[in-house]
């Protein structure tokens, strides 16, 4: 067991405990509250005076599947514009999750992303951001289906002078597998056929579809597109966002923003944050990541994005569960991370102050399932 001594605990949820004392059990949380009383050979770490907070979320990035250098790539599986049977886990790997080191910077999870170069690109994974193996780093799998209809799908295929070439040829495609996919349901004597299959999870609302949108007008035409099927639609990207974007509040369509750091592009400059304000007090879901059409993907990427949501006026509690509670509901594992909270997962991180408020916040601990692995022996990677 170890105990985490006093701190001012922000629990993801909104609430901030003053001198709180943690107890883990293992991976898990097994008691919060003022003085626990231990036996003299628990370990304790001393966390007073210092501010702790569950590990972070990214929403939603490509790390473990590209390589030193960004030399290799697993994602772009760039011979059809419809794959929704590819699985980002045979993709991940965690000697390159590893070498990225992203919970130097609080960061404990990540949902793992197929490529968004196609209009359906298969299936995203939940993954811890440290391990000695992909399928214990695996927290779930097969969180969402991705999708994409950004211009990032006609540099692709319309090059190629296939389709889709333009915005009307990619919400084509994805209607017509849709439609497919809702016939291959209902028909008993089918043969077997592999998209269509993989997109029952989608149909029968196990899964949401998470569509990267850059504009208000691409987030609009989604909604219209696929108004009449039964299916769930996280906004990702999503840089257009607005009060006025289609019935956003009214279906309470959930939002990954997309990443605000990369000053290479056209679109994420436009960020209505006095609109996303408003979409929370609305009861709209929106957390922050570092995903788009153009990831930058470093360790600080994360935070330096909830850095600025606070510096263009979201409040800190609230970027905070943009990063925390918001993206684990949103990605289907609330039950395990996303808040510090007895029987979750003992993702924690201690900071010397809040890093969304100040630079000159430092990690003095980073508990993942229990583990400080920041004065652990870490699993060498072979780069």
């Amino acid at each position: 067991m170890i105990l985490i001594r006093g701190g001012t605990v922000h629990d993801g949820k909104g609430n901030i405990l003053e001198d709180v004392d943690i107890l883990i059990d293992g991976s898990h949380i097994k008691d919060i509250r003022h003085s626990i009383e231990v036996s003299n050979d628990i370990e304790i770490f001393d966390a007073r005076g210092k501010v702790i907070f569950p590990g972070f979320i990214e929403s939603l990035n490509i790390w473990g599947c590209k390589g030193p250098g960004w030399g290799d790539d697993d994602l772009k599986e760039a011979s059809d514009p419809i794959t929704p049977d590819m699985n980002v886990v045979y993709s991940f790997d965690q000697d390159s999750m590893l070498f990225q080191r992203v919970f130097e910077y609080g960061v404990t999870s990540a949902a793992i992303t197929p490529s968004t170069s196609n209009v359906l690109g298969g299936y995203a994974a939940v993954f811890k951001t440290y391990g000695k193996h992909p399928y214990e780093m695996l927290v779930k799998e097969n969180i969402g289906m991705v999708s994409s209809v950004t211009t990032e799908i006609k540099k692709v295929y319309g090059t190629r002078n296939t389709c889709p070439m333009t915005r009307m040829g990619a919400f084509a495609l994805l209607k017509q597998a849709i439609i497919k996919a809702l016939d291959y349901r209902n028909n008993d004597n089918k043969d077997y056929d592999s998209k269509s299959d993989a997109l029952q999870k989608l149909i029968n609302r196990e899964v949401p579809l998470f569509v990267n949108c850059n504009t208000k007008s691409e987030m609009d035409a989604v909604e219209l597109a696929l108004k009449d099927f039964p299916i769930d639609i996280v906004f990702t990207g999503a840089f257009g966002v607005n009060q006025n974007t289609g019935n956003i509040i009214k279906n309470k369509f959930s939002v990954i923003l997309g990443d605000l750091t990369n000053a290479m592009s056209s679109v994420n400059s436009k960020v209505d944050f006095e609109g996303i304000k408003k979409l929370m007090e609305n009861g709209v879901d929106i957390a922050i990541s570092s995903c788009g059409d153009n990831v930058s993907s470093g360790k600080e990427s994360l935070l330096w994005n909830a850095i600025l949501c606070y510096k263009y006026g979201l409040e800190s509690n609230d970027v905070l569960r943009m990063i925390t509670s918001i993206p684990a509901k949103i990605l289907g594992v609330d039950d395990r991370i996303g808040s510090i909270e007895i029987g979750k997962d003992a993702d924690i991180i201690i900071w010397t102050e809040n890093p969304i408020e100040t630079y000159t916040a430092r990690v003095d601990a980073a508990f993942i399932n229990g583990e400080n692995i920041l004065n652990s022996r870490r699993v060498e990677s072979c780069w």
